[in-house]
């Protein structure tokens, strides 16, 4: 009788893990390079944005795409020396009036909640560039903190977006955050 051995259960445990391996491993590159929290603010400001596109488009599967389509246009504007902002408000705003008038407000709580999650998450970021590179690292971080707790609640429901995104923004929005006071005290 031959006996046959059990695969390690650890490795399916980690791989079913990969979006907070995925967060941690975002975080850990994004603090090694720490200069200012305030520079962080288009991670909260981005992350807003494609929760909102989901919500807006009503397919949380979508919400992996817009990650990928905004991580990528930042790193060319930023890595071309243009400015990416005036881009992320332009699409911020479209994005809220395709919502409004396809009546996102009249969706569930926490679906039609993104309208002014973007504006308060985007308004924190932007406002947090206009402030002492420690005032606005604070401002930062506890946006962060406070998209991490929004990111529990949509895994939790299991709407707006994938649960692998939910997933792998919290982690890597609660890392951000406290890596960010951390770093600036």
């Amino acid at each position: 009788m031959t006996r046959t051995s059990e695969p390690p259960r650890a490795l399916p445990a980690v791989a079913h893990r990969w979006p907070t391996l995925l967060g941690l491993g975002f975080a850990v590159l994004t603090l090694l390079d720490f200069e200012d929290g305030r520079g962080l603010g288009f991670v909260v400001f981005l992350a807003a944005l494609i929760y909102l596109g989901a919500a807006v488009l009503g397919k949380p599967g979508t919400v992996w795409a817009l990650f990928v389509i905004g991580t990528v246009a930042w790193v060319v504007l930023d890595a071309l020396g243009i400015d990416a902002w005036p881009a992320l408000i332009g699409g911020a705003v479209s994005l809220i009036i395709l919502g409004l008038v396809g009546g996102l407000l009249r969706q569930p709580l926490l679906t039609a909640a993104q309208v002014p999650a973007m504006l308060v998450f985007g308004g924190a970021a932007l406002l947090a560039l206009t402030l002492s590179p420690q005032a606005g690292g604070f401002l930062v971080a506890g946006a962060l903190i406070a998209h991490g707790v929004q990111d529990l609640l949509v895994w939790r429901a299991k709407q707006v977006v994938a649960r692998s995104m939910a997933e792998f923004c919290m982690v890597l929005d609660l890392l951000l955050g406290v890596g960010i006071v951390v770093l600036s005290l």
